[in-house]
C-alpha cells in the first residue's frame, strides 16, 4: 500500500494589490523651439528628394511642438497632467490658461493631426496652410511659455 503525501495548503485570501506607480515621463528629445526651427528648415528648403513628404513632415513637427509645449506647461503647473494624453491635457487647458489659447491650441492641433495622415481623397497641405499653422503654433507656444517660469 502506498501513502499519498498531504497536499500543501492553499492560501485562502490574496494580499491586496497596490496600483503600480506611473513611470516618470521620458525626457524630451527636442524643445518646442527646436521643433519649430526644424519645420522652418523644411518649409524653406523643399527639394525634389522631399517632394510629397515634406508637407506632412512639417505638419508632424508642428504638432509635436504643440504637444511638447503643452506637456512642459503642465509639467510646471500640474505635473500629474503631464503624463496624460494630449487630448486630455487640452481639455483641462481652458480651466488654467485663457480660453483663446485653449481654443487656438485645439483648433491648430486638430488641423495638424488631419494633415499628418494620408487620405486618398485629400491633397497634402499647401505651403500657405503650413505657414499659417506655423504662426498659430508659435503664438500658442508664446502664450504657454511665460506661465512655466
Amino acid at each position: 500500500m502506498t501513502t499519498i503525501p498531504p497536499a500543501t495548503p492553499v492560501p485562502t485570501a490574496r494580499p491586496p494589490r497596490l496600483p503600480a506607480p506611473l513611470p516618470p515621463p521620458q525626457p524630451p528629445t527636442s524643445t518646442p523651439d527646436e521643433l519649430l526651427a526644424g519645420a522652418d528648415r523644411l518649409l524653406g528648403t523643399a527639394t525634389a528628394s522631399t517632394t510629397g513628404v515634406w508637407p506632412r513632415a512639417v505638419a508632424l513637427l508642428l504638432r509635436h511642438a504643440l504637444e511638447e509645449a503643452l506637456r512642459r506647461y503642465w509639467q510646471a503647473r500640474k505635473p500629474e497632467l503631464a503624463r496624460c494624453p494630449p487630448h486630455a491635457q487640452a481639455l483641462c487647458l481652458e480651466s488654467y490658461a485663457d480660453p483663446d489659447t485653449a481654443r487656438r491650441w485645439s483648433a491648430t492641433w486638430a488641423g495638424l493631426s488631419r494633415a499628418c495622415h494620408y487620405h486618398g481623397y485629400e491633397l497634402a497641405p499647401t505651403h500657405a496652410e503650413l505657414c499659417a499653422w506655423r504662426d498659430d503654433v508659435e503664438r500658442v507656444i508664446g502664450a504657454l511659455v511665460p506661465r512655466t517660469r
